[in-house]
C-alpha cells in the first residue's frame, strides 16, 4: 500500500513535517552568482496537477544537481517553506521551497500517475487589459492564434543580428493581441501552423507602451498547440476553440489593444510645469529648460544607466567575479550587457519646476549622446557634460503621468515620450496666431448692437 504524500497545494509557511511526491517539471542548470555561491532550482508536480519550485542555494546547489534529473519521480522532505517571489519565479503557487544540505530527497518508483504537465494560471487577454499595473511576473495564455506574421532579422543596439516574428492573439473575451517571438521561438517552422489553433503560451512576459499592451517571449518561455494532454481544463480549451468557429463564421472584429492613431494634439494637452506637476493621470506638452540632470547618487557614483540584456533589455546581474552577466528573465542566458539609459532630470518654466523620468531613446535624442558614450568618460569630464553642457537648453517635451507603487507609497511620475528642441520661430508664429482677432470680435467685445456694427462697419 503506498503512502499517502501532502499534497503541494497545501504547503503553507505554516505547514510542518511535510513530504511530497513529485516529478520533476524542469531544472535550471547550476549557475554560479557571488564568489563560490551557486544557486540551482527546479519545478515539481504532484499527481494532482500541481506545482511548486525547489531552490536550492550554496553546497546544497552542487551536492542536488549531480543526482536529480528532469522527469523522474522524487520524495522531498526536510526542507523550509518560504513565500514565493514571484518577480522569478514562474509556478503559480503562491509558495516556494528551499532545501538545504539535510533536506531529505529520495528517488522513488515512477508508477505513473504523475503526468508531465504543469499546472497554468491561465490569463485571459481581458485580464491583461484591465489590470492596474504591468505584472513583472511571466504569465500563462490559452488564445487561439488569429494571425502569423513572416520572421524576419533585426539588429539590437548593441549590434546583435536576432530572429523576430509577431502573432496576433485572441481569445473570447473579444480582444486581440500581440505576442512578439524572439531568437529560436521565431524560428520554429511549427508557428507557421498554428494559425486558427489554440496554444498555450508559457511564461510569456507582458509590456506597456504608451497604453498599448502586449507580450513576448523570453528564452525561458515555450509556445505550442494546446491539447488535452497539456491542459488540464479541458472544457476551457472546447469552449475556445468552439467560440473561435462562431467568430469567425460571424466575421467578427476584436478589439485592439495597440495603440489608436490620434494626432497629438489628441493625445497631449499644452500645460505649464506646475500644473503637470500636480496632475495624477494625461497627457502633456510642457515647454522649458532642461536645468538639471540627476546623474549621480549620494556616493558620487553615476547613475544614470544601467547593464541590460540586449534580447529583453531587463538589468542583468553580474555571474561570478570575471565581469560575465546573466539575464534572468532570458533564463540565466550569458549575455554581453548594454547600457541604457534611465534618469531623472529637471524642468523649468516661468511657473516652476517638474521632476520627468528618461529611458534610452529619448535620453540619446536629449544628450545627443549614447550611454556608452557616457560611461567611458572620466568622472571629471562626465560631471561637466551633465551639469553644464548638457544643460540650460530649451526643449518643447512630450510625456504622461505614470502611476506606480513602491513600498505601499503611490506615486505619479512624468515620463517623457518625445522631446525636440524648441523651434523659437514656430513658437512666436503660434503666439501671433493666437493672439490675432478680426472686428467683429471686438464690437462683440464691447457688446455693440448688430446695427450699430454694421454702421461702423460702413463708415469704415
Amino acid at each position: 500500500m503506498e503512502l499517502e504524500y501532502f499534497p503541494i497545494k497545501n504547503l503553507t509557511t505554516y505547514t510542518s513535517n511535510w513530504t511530497i511526491k513529485a516529478r520533476i517539471l524542469e531544472k535550471a542548470p547550476l549557475r554560479q552568482i557571488k564568489g563560490d555561491n551557486h544557486l540551482m532550482h527546479i519545478d515539481v508536480v504532484d499527481k494532482h496537477g500541481d506545482s511548486i519550485r525547489v531552490k536550492f542555494w550554496g553546497k546544497a546547489a552542487t551536492k542536488w544537481d549531480e543526482v536529480l534529473q528532469k522527469g523522474k519521480v522524487y520524495t522531498f522532505s526536510k526542507g523550509t517553506v518560504e513565500l514565493s517571489n514571484k518577480r522569478f519565479n514562474t509556478t503559480p503557487h503562491n509558495y516556494e521551497i528551499t532545501c538545504h544540505q539535510e533536506s531529505i530527497i529520495e528517488s522513488v518508483e515512477d508508477a505513473g500517475d504523475i503526468k508531465l504537465q504543469r499546472d497554468h494560471k491561465l490569463l485571459t487577454l481581458r485580464d491583461i487589459k484591465t489590470m492596474p499595473n504591468v505584472t513583472q511576473a511571466p504569465v500563462d495564455l490559452l488564445c487561439i492564434v488569429n494571425a502569423v506574421q513572416p520572421a524576419a532579422n533585426v539588429t539590437t543596439k548593441a549590434g546583435k543580428e536576432i530572429s523576430k516574428r509577431v502573432v496576433m492573439l485572441v481569445d473570447d473575451t473579444g480582444y486581440e493581441m500581440e505576442l512578439t517571438l524572439w531568437a529560436e521561438h521565431a524560428n520554429n517552422e511549427a508557428v507557421e501552423q498554428m494559425e486558427g489553433k489554440a496554444v498555450i503560451a508559457e511564461k510569456v512576459i507582458i509590456r506597456e507602451w504608451q497604453g498599448a499592451r502586449s507580450c513576448q517571449t523570453l528564452s525561458s518561455s515555450e509556445v505550442q498547440l494546446a491539447t488535452q494532454d497539456n491542459i488540464r481544463d479541458h472544457t476551457r480549451l472546447s469552449q475556445l476553440q468552439k467560440w473561435f468557429e462562431d467568430a469567425k463564421a460571424k466575421n467578427e472584429t476584436f478589439k485592439t489593444m495597440r495603440p489608436q492613431a490620434v494626432s497629438a494634439r489628441d493625445q497631449y494637452e499644452l500645460a505649464d510645469m506646475v500644473t503637470v506637476a500636480d496632475k495624477t493621470k494625461g497627457g502633456y506638452i510642457v515647454k522649458g529648460k532642461l536645468r538639471k540632470i540627476f546623474w549621480k547618487n549620494k556616493d558620487g557614483v553615476a547613475k544614470m544607466w544601467y547593464q541590460a540584456c540586449p534580447m529583453c533589455t531587463k538589468k542583468v546581474i553580474m555571474d561570478g567575479d570575471d565581469n560575465r552577466y546573466k539575464c534572468i528573465s532570458c533564463g540565466d542566458a550569458t549575455v554581453v550587457p548594454v547600457p541604457r539609459y534611465m534618469f531623472y532630470c529637471n524642468f523649468t518654466d516661468h511657473t516652476g519646476r517638474l521632476t520627468a523620468q528618461i529611458a534610452t531613446d529619448i535620453g540619446e535624442k536629449l544628450l545627443g549622446k549614447t550611454a556608452k558614450e557616457l560611461e567611458e568618460m572620466d568622472p571629471d569630464k562626465l560631471k561637466r557634460f551633465c551639469d553644464f553642457e548638457a544643460t540650460h537648453r530649451d526643449y518643447k517635451v512630450s510625456g504622461y503621468i505614470k502611476t506606480r507603487v513602491y513600498n505601499g507609497e503611490t506615486k505619479h511620475n512624468f515620463t517623457v515620450t518625445r522631446v525636440e528642441p524648441l523651434d523659437y520661430a514656430a513658437e512666436a508664429a503660434l503666439m501671433l496666431e493666437n493672439m490675432r482677432i478680426t472686428y467683429d470680435d471686438v464690437l462683440k467685445f464691447l457688446d455693440i448692437k448688430t446695427d450699430e456694427r454694421d454702421s461702423k462697419k460702413a463708415r469704415v
